[in-house]
């Protein structure tokens, strides 16, 4: 192994201790004492069993759903993904190119902002009957909708960052004869990634609840529909499995974007 690669490794895993050690204690914390305090009310009967069965059986159920005979959970898992997946690389690509631009250009921002705005606040699961009606009831409708969803918080943040640069900084280079497109790759995209990884963080975490909502009415299969089916069939452990894994999901992709956005900016510390 290089010494580079070794730095590199170091680096990361240096970077992932000063940010773990001092989180990590606090934020298992809180839900170890709620699953506690559900697995004794559930067990005594202060909370009805039917309805809010103990942890320690739904993690039995887990492992029926991973590997038993009626083993779905990997599957359902790997739809759901590959509707978030797709639809988080293209609306968080498109969110961070045109925020970039509109924060660099005036003109763009003029154009698009209104648009952008507008968009915002509307509820993206009421643009699904729209989307069926342009797309049809398939994949691409689905993907569309957690997409736009992921592009609004990225190209708004996004953008709200590149407004933000220091015009010194952007003088320099101009002094420095930077190009245009210098000018973005050297001062405005670096200086703007944390609210990028800011943008893509919330859009993540929007997507994984939006994914519910769309597997929920307009699918057959994926943890949303999971967790409706379960709910229709009274299957109550089966129906906290899909919940937990599309939590648990959840917190990885969004966590893991916020800690890869702190890596890749731990230079701004210096500031």
């Amino acid at each position: 192994m290089s010494t580079r690669t070794e730095t590199f490794f170091g680096r990361v895993h240096r970077f992932v201790r000063s940010e773990v050690d001092r989180q990590l204690l606090l934020s298992f914390l809180s839900p170890v004492v709620i699953l506690v305090t559900w697995e004794i009310s559930s067990r005594v009967g202060v909370l009805n069993p039917q309805f809010f069965p103990p942890p320690s059986t739904v993690l039995v159920k887990t492992y029926d759903l991973l590997f038993g005979p009626n083993a779905e959970l990997i599957h359902q898992t790997l739809v759901s993904l590959g509707r978030i997946l797709p639809a988080f690389v293209i609306g968080g690509g498109l969110g961070i190119v045109l925020g970039v631009l509109m924060g660099w250009s005036e003109t763009l921002d003029n154009i698009f902002d209104p648009v952008v705005s507008a968009m915002y606040p509307l509820p993206k699961v009421v643009l699904l009957p729209i989307l069926f009606l342009i797309f049809g009831l398939n994949e691409t409708s689905r993907i569309v909708a957690l997409g736009l969803a992921i592009f609004l918080l990225v190209v708004i943040n996004t953008a709200a960052g590149a407004r933000q640069v220091d015009n010194e900084y952007i003088e320099a280079a101009k002094d420095n004869g930077a190009s245009n497109y210098t000018m973005l790759r050297e001062v405005i995209l670096p200086a703007t990634l944390p609210h990028i990884f800011s943008g893509l963080s919330l859009g993540m975490g929007v997507a994984f609840i939006l994914i519910v909502v769309v597997e929920m009415v307009a699918a057959e299969s994926g943890l949303g529909y999971m967790i409706w089916n379960s709910w229709e069939l009274f299957t109550i452990r089966r129906m906290y499995v899909a919940i937990i894994t599309i939590n648990v999901l959840g917190i990885l992709f969004t966590y893991g974007l916020e800690w890869t956005g702190k890596y890749l900016t731990r230079w701004r510390e210096g500031l």
